[in-house]
């Protein structure tokens, strides 16, 4: 009988959901019978007798899991003995980043559930500043080793103890004032009526439902996360965001077109070590140490 496996996410950008079917692919290769469910405003809480394993996958706003997801997973129930693992991602993988994940420990320990390990992936910023073409080929590749590592878990039932760092606990908390600055900011958001071509994909696809035509205008209300979806794939850059103008990222990667372009160098971050950059050093190396470890090779 195949085990059934169960991946909850949010995705703003979808960095996530890129990452949520890569991971769904994987399983599937290995005989799991695997389910992708995404999460916005309108979700309801899903049954979860039916699932062996249940992932949670997320992207991590300022050292938190998303708002959203966090309300999500409160909302769920029968979690006795269902096996959790968790995988999320970010820009920068600093430290920082391990609290993202307490708060949502707490409520499926609350309700009985067995927490395994979590993972870190890493993604280009989708704001901020735009991360080069070869450090993205890097982190992809990247991700595959930790994907690789996560199986080879997974399958062979590996569990890390949880230590809960209380320095990360409290920024976390401190970092929470991001969701007050996101409804703050939302009272400035605007857009160019000069640039906007009415092709509605920022009103279409924003998963609180934040931006209503009204009027014949595009308009935005008081439930934004800041996921940075609208300007981030608005087609002529139409969108005003506030306070955030100068971190303002405007573009898709094309991530599975990056990763697969052989013109590409991937040894981006060996000859970018200083400033931002100095942060990814630890964390390829213990990716990097990890895989060898477990499947017996070398890094160059």
């Amino acid at each position: 009988m195949r085990h059934q496996v169960l991946i909850l996410y949010y995705t703003g950008t979808f960095n996530t959901a890129h990452l949520a079917r890569a991971i769904k692919d994987k399983l599937e290769q290995n005989l799991y019978k695997t389910t992708l469910y995404s999460i916005d405003i309108d979700s309801k809480p899903l049954d979860l007798t039916p699932y062996d394993y249940i992932i949670l996958s997320y992207p991590i706003y300022a050292f938190n899991a998303p708002k959203i997801f966090r309300h999500y997973i409160k909302g769920l129930s029968s979690l006795k003995g269902k096996i959790f693992y968790i995988l999320k991602q970010s820009g920068e993988p600093l430290k920082l980043n391990n609290a993202s994940s307490y708060s949502l420990i707490n409520s499926l320990k609350r309700g009985g559930a067995i927490i395994r390990n979590e993972y870190h992936f890493l993604y280009p910023y989708n704001i901020h500043f735009r991360y080069p073409d070869e450090l993205a080929k890097e982190l992809l590749l990247l991700n595959d080793k930790i994907l690789e590592i996560f199986l080879y878990e997974f399958k062979n039932e590996i569990v890390h103890p949880f230590h809960k760092n209380y320095f990360y606990s409290l920024n976390s908390l401190l970092f929470r004032l991001q969701e007050l600055g996101a409804y703050l900011n939302s009272f400035l958001y605007k857009v160019d009526e000069n640039k906007c071509i009415n092709c509605y994909k920022c009103l279409n696809s924003c998963p609180t439902h934040n931006i209503i035509l009204k009027d014949g205008h595009l308009k935005f209300e008081h439930r934004c996360l800041m996921c940075m979806r609208c300007s981030f794939f608005c087609p002529k850059d139409a969108i005003k965001i506030g306070f955030l103008k100068k971190w303002k990222v405007n573009g898709a990667y094309d991530l599975d077109a990056i990763k697969g372009n052989a013109k590409l160098n991937s040894n981006f971050l060996s000859t970018h070590q200083k400033g931002f950059y100095r942060f990814f050093k630890r964390w390829v190396k213990e990716v990097n140490n990890l895989y060898g470890e477990y499947f017996n090779i070398k890094e160059q």
